[in-house]
């Protein structure tokens, strides 16, 4: 039977008197000296009363409007405290099972995450969750007490409390994304003084330096070109639509995500779309983590609960919410999302002490992967929607910041059609070709051939797509799907950010348009190595298949990128713009396949929708996409030449010596000239 908002509201809110009568029993246990575990619970404790704390704060000045920053800001670094000091915390798995036995070392630290986010379920005033995880406490405090230490029957305790109510917390996920009433942020961002900084501290997250002196920055910005930022997303967001001739007015609502400190763009920007009949609805703003490696030592902890009847419930759980839900999602039109560069680099230490999955517990995360986005892909209809992202510099990047950013603002604003008129000669030259060769440098190993699909009628049809400013900003790429039989080579990457982590002299090898090999420096152990990448770019997958290859044109940003020597610090939405990338997983026409995608510049049909892959999906759709999209780009001065061949083995360079040289293309070589 579906749940509406206020029935599952009105449940969550009901936890909040068993809550506070475990809360205050909390107050009144003693930790029993030398006790087993005894500081396990005694740091638990103190998370949980602190977070207490803030929720008391919270209940009597809901806007944090009279409660003084000073306060609100000892009260946060109390809080997460502990993690500044991570090589003895029990968060720190290496630490745990040092300090305990290896399975209940392991399992403690997980628990010690389960509870660190005490503080945002008090900030989302979601006592289901709070009275749950002190439950929790209590129920495995009493079997220290009583001396019952046997691992499973722990384990067992904790797979019961946090499984339980799955489906109630899975309608307010999606309440949270399509009401605004039911969306702290909408409230936050919408609602409050934001000049007022202590609206920070609302979203019980961490809230570090570099938030602050970002909403300072913003603060001060002009409003009239703060609009005009505003205003040049959202045309964009529209352009998604237009140029793929597809209507957001048949939209209701687009989710907006904004960084954390950005909050006063994200209303202009909810302003925009409300001009247009679309209603913005706030996620979670992209954050600064507390502690990087702690988030990473802990991104396996669901091997604690994942089994065959776990996956069996979610999924039906899953299906079952999605169809009450539908006509919220199918109105879903797609995001906005604005997104930082530039923190501090972040190199992960793998250790054996955290929790990984089995085998058997990768192939269930992937057939949940498969089977829910086949149920979300009903309704959310991708080839109906559309998206925009866009990226500034945080001011972590360093004392240029004001600077990166007035120069990443001009890139960001770069002429879409100027560049598609330029991109359109490379397009015209690649559609010639029955293959693309990719050779680096020398001292870069990448040397890869990439497959084409045959164009029936050239007249009519293209390989490549002319990528401008609206979806994904700035300009400017061409892209197509490759096919993966004769896709062929390796590729080779000195230095590159993938997500948060970087990657040193990352080399994948291809066969037929598959992973077949792979490895990196970022440890002593090739082994580490491998680990690492599969852990991370891979899984739940065994491999994956190319799918994307593209030419970025976007000489400004690498010249940009070389004045303030920030190259490895740009996002994969710049950095993807200035040479050569390659997608492994899935094409960037997933679930769309089958519409039309006329290019907005000359009306030819773009044809390299699918690989051999995706276009199982007609007799296997559970098993035709992978549900990654990893991109990996090789910069101008690692590149020696791209040359489209021929089936008669002519050969026509689009890059040779890192330079363009197709004709109609030599404007986009003066910024690497002037940037030598």
């Amino acid at each position: 039977m579906k749940a509406n908002f206020q029935d599952v509201q009105s449940t969550i809110l009901a936890c909040k008197t068993p809550y506070q009568t475990l809360i205050q029993k909390l107050k009144s246990t003693n930790i029993m000296p030398n006790m087993p575990y005894e500081e396990f619970f005694v740091e638990v404790k103190e998370l949980c009363l602190l977070s207490e704390k803030y929720g008391s704060i919270l209940e009597n000045d809901p806007k944090l409007e009279t409660t003084p920053f000073e306060q609100l800001s000892a009260l946060h670094n109390e809080y997460y405290a502990s993690l500044a000091n991570y090589d003895n915390c029990l968060g720190n798995p290496d630490y745990a099972v040092a300090l305990y036995n290896e399975d209940m070392g392991k399992f403690l630290s997980a628990l010690y995450f389960h509870f660190a986010n005490m503080i945002y379920l008090q900030a989302n005033r979601n006592y289901l969750q709070l009275e749950e995880k002190l439950r929790l406490f209590f129920s495995l405090y009493d079997k220290a007490r009583q001396g019952n230490l046997n691992y499973t029957d722990w384990k067992n305790e904790y797979q019961k409390i946090v499984t339980e109510n799955h489906k109630l917390k899975l309608y307010r996920t999606f309440y949270q994304s399509y009401i605004q009433e039911a969306n702290i942020n909408y409230d936050i961002i919408m609602n409050t003084n934001l000049k007022d900084l202590r609206y920070l501290y609302r979203y019980g997250m961490f809230i570090s330096e570099v938030n602050i002196k970002m909403a300072q920055f913003i603060n001060a910005y002009p409003e009239k070109e703060l609009n005009d930022i505003a205003c040049y997303i959202v045309q964009c967001w529209i352009d998604g639509f237009t140029r793929s001739n597809k209507n957001y007015r048949i939209k209701q609502t687009a989710s907006i995500i904004v960084p954390c400190g950005m909050e006063r763009l994200g209303c202009l920007i909810y302003n925009e779309l409300d001009k247009i009949g679309i209603k913005g609805q706030f996620n979670v703003p992209y954050k600064i983590y507390e502690n990087k490696q702690f988030t990473y030592d802990h991104r396996f902890d669901n091997a604690l609960i994942i089994d065959r009847d776990y996956t069996d419930m979610k999924i039906n759980v899953y299906a079952e919410v999605v169809e009450d839900l539908k006509d919220l999602v199918s109105g879903d039109a797609g995001p906005v999302y604005v997104e930082l560069f530039g923190e501090t680099p972040f190199s992960p230490v793998a250790k054996n002490t955290a929790l990984a999955l089995t085998d058997e517990q990768q192939e269930l995360s992937r057939e949940f992967m498969s089977k829910s986005a086949q149920i979300y892909y009903q309704y959310y209809r991708r080839d109906q929607g559309s998206f925009c992202i866009i990226a500034f510099p945080s001011p972590e990047i360093g004392e240029h910041f004001p600077e990166i950013f007035a120069d990443t603002l001009k890139i960001n604003l770069l002429d879409s059609m100027h560049y598609a008129k330029i991109q359109q000669n490379i397009i015209d030259v690649l559609d010639k070709a029955d293959y693309v060769n990719v050779k680096g440098k020398p001292g870069n190993d990448t040397d890869i051939n990439v497959k084409l699909h045959p164009l029936q009628n050239p007249d009519k049809e293209t390989n490549f797509e002319n990528c401008v400013a609206d979806v994904n900003i700035p300009v400017g790429e061409v892209f197509t799907s490759p096919l993966l039989t004769g896709t062929n080579g390796t590729l080779h990457i000195d230095d590159i950010y993938l997500g948060s982590l970087r990657f040193y002299n990352l080399k994948i090898q291809f066969e037929d348009g598959w992973i077949k090999g792979y490895s990196c420096t970022n440890f002593d152990d090739p082994e580490e190595g491998k680990k690492y990448i599969y852990e991370n770019l891979l899984l739940p997958h065994k491999t994956l298949p190319i799918g994307e290859f593209a030419i970025g044109t976007n000489t400004l940003a690498y010249q940009m990128a070389k004045k303030y020597d920030i190259l490895p610090l740009l996002p994969i939405l710049i950095i993807e713009k200035m040479g050569p990338h390659f997608a492994i997983g899935d094409t960037c026409f997933s679930y769309e396949e089958d519409s039309p995608h006329p290019s907005f510049v000359n009306s030819k049909e773009m044809i390299a929708v699918d690989n051999e892959k995706s276009i199982t999906r007609k007799e296997d759709p559970l098993n035709a996409y992978t549900h990654k999209h990893i991109d990996i780009t090789l910069p101008y001065e690692m590149l020696e030449s791209i040359t489209a061949v021929t089936k008669d083995g002519e050969r026509y360079d689009i890059i040779r010596n890192g330079r363009f040289v197709v004709p109609g293309t030599e404007e986009l070589n003066i910024p690497l000239e002037e940037g030598v």
